[in-house]
């Protein structure tokens, strides 16, 4: 299934909302000159038609107008440089470097998507508070996740988390 035919179903959610006219090619390309990295098509092409998406019980981040009531909440560069801060200051595994955060996850933690500088370009990635910023699972793209949200599949692939790590924090 191709972005345009997810958001179609999206669009069918309650409260669903999304910035009319996408983002302008200037905005991406200053997020990506911002930290230095190229984003994966599918998502480059996702914040050009719609921007950001969310509605009722979900949300992905993207580029939000400023004045907007939802300017902090869905913007891309507010959640990942929050993540940055808030683990890569802490005894959590640090937020990769080539990518962004496109969303949080309710139970803590955030989904990461790896820019093409990665050796885990277009991926999509889960990491929890409660493994250490370790990640438990993934997508192998942004048009995955997308699906995941809008319609339950595919599952996330599961990816092994080194719980011996986690005792070492848990017990020092």
């Amino acid at each position: 299934m191709n972005i345009e035919m997810l958001m179609q179903g999206a669009s069918k959610k309650e409260n669903f909302m999304f910035r009319g006219g996408g983002a302008p090619q200037e905005e991406i390309l200053a997020l990506e000159e911002h930290y230095k990295i190229t984003l994966p098509d599918d998502y480059r092409s996702f914040l050009h038609k719609f921007g950001f998406v969310a509605w009722f019980g979900d949300y992905i981040c993207g580029l939000v107008e400023e004045k907007t009531r939802f300017g902090k909440t869905f913007n891309v560069y507010k959640k990942t440089d929050y993540f940055h801060d808030l683990y890569n200051n802490s005894e959590y595994k640090p937020v990769p470097t080539y990518g962004v955060v496109i969303n949080k996850y309710d139970g803590g933690g955030y989904y990461f998507l790896f820019s093409q500088e990665s050796e885990r370009a277009g991926e999509v990635g889960l990491f929890l508070t409660e493994t250490y910023g370790q990640e438990v699972s993934k997508f192998k793209s942004f048009t995955d996740y997308l699906s995941f949200l809008v319609t339950g599949t595919p599952d996330p692939e599961p990816v092994d988390v080194d719980y011996d790590k986690i005792m070492d924090i848990i017990e020092d």
